[in-house]
């Protein structure tokens, strides 16, 4: 059987897979023990139930990586291929020396 262990505030600790009889000693002081599979990034326990957590509380225990700052030199340029003519256009004629 699998179950669930959790603390006071309902923080899903871990969860452990044993007999209904070897259960017990799966939890140490200050632990809470209930039958049951949940996933632990989207849930809790409140009152002996599985809760989803709200979404404050997924984004303070996982939170979404901030993707790092693209240098100003690195970032998309949007042209129109008329724009991009014209700039090969100015190239090919520095090129040639006119």
């Amino acid at each position: 059987m699998k179950y669930l262990i959790y603390d006071k505030v309902g923080i899903i600790l871990r969860t452990v897979e044993c007999s209904p009889a070897m259960a017990s000693i799966q939890v140490k002081k200050g632990e809470f023990i209930m039958e049951g599979e949940a996933n632990d990034d989207v849930c809790k326990i409140i009152n002996g139930k599985i809760v989803s957590k709200t979404p404050e509380e997924i984004e303070a225990t996982n939170p979404t990586p901030n993707p790092a700052p693209v240098p100003f030199e690195k970032q998309i340029a949007y042209i129109t291929n008329k724009q991009w003519q014209a700039v090969l256009a100015r190239l090919n004629k520095l090129e040639k020396g006119n």
